[in-house]
């Protein structure tokens, strides 16, 4: 299998983010290439799960009066507010490389939070929450249901999959600060829930960049080639629906 890692840290638009993930799922699925890329968002947005019933719960009229960009991902879970200065990842490779749908989430989530643990994070699991929340309403990073990773008693990172063939994308943000207050605004619904105690910013994206790849990098994961980021973004013409507003409110 070959495996490589894509430092993409050019800001680009959601739709885009969500196309290029696409694109290298389709990747995978054709001749096995496992990619770890690390990428940031252009803009302040947010995107819906592939399932979320986000006409329900969000407030579609203020986003589009305060120009946010909205998009939907090709894989589950509830809303996450995407700031600039957070980094986000993905994975695309095999699913069977992994073991299995949760065997890659949990594999996944261990070396990051130990990567993070050793530049001086307090970074652990989350364990199974006593309930699991629903769909609706509600955000990501509004509990953690088992597995994440937590920095103190804030989630930092959540994660969503998805399968198509014989191929696995997992990717999840890396929120640097508390951005639950950003979405907030924008609830159909209050939240109803206390607000947690503040807990330090991460640091800056590049170095929590570096401290992801490592791992890989140590395994032997080699850089990707122009030839194949030059490819996936000449896919993403595959997968323009992410830009269409219908596509991301259709639900």
């Amino acid at each position: 299998m070959t495996r490589l890692v894509w430092m993409d840290l050019t800001p680009r638009p959601a739709w885009q983010q969500m196309a290029l993930d696409h694109a290298l799922l389709d990747r995978a699925e054709r001749d096995g290439t496992s990619v770890l890329r690390l990428y940031r968002w252009d803009l302040p947005s947010i995107s819906f799960g592939a399932n979320e019933a986000a006409t329900r719960s969000w407030d579609r009229d203020r986003l589009e009066r305060e120009e946010v960009p909205c998009v939907r991902r090709p894989t589950g879970g509830r809303a996450v507010w995407h700031a600039p200065d957070d980094l986000t990842y993905a994975v695309t490779g095999p699913l069977e490389a992994f073991g299995g749908l949760k065997e890659a989430y949990q594999s996944i989530h261990a070396r990051f939070a130990a990567r993070l643990a050793a530049i001086g994070l307090d970074a652990t699991i989350a364990p199974p929450p006593t309930a699991m929340p629903g769909l609706e309403p509600g955000a990501c990073f509004d509990v953690a249901v088992g597995g994440e990773i937590l920095h103190g008693e804030r989630k930092v990172v959540g994660s969503a999959q998805v399968v198509q063939g014989s191929a696995l994308l997992q990717h999840g943000a890396i929120a640097r600060a508390d951005r639950l207050p950003l979405l907030d605004r924008f609830r159909l619904e209050a939240r109803g829930k206390p607000v947690p105690a503040p807990i330090p910013d991460l640091p800056p994206v590049m170095i929590l960049a570096m401290a992801l790849l490592r791992d890989w990098v140590d395994e032997g994961a080699e850089p990707v080639a122009d030839e194949l980021t030059a490819w996936a973004e000449e896919a993403t013409v595959k997968h323009l629906r992410y830009r269409s507003p219908a596509w991301t409110w259709r639900r």
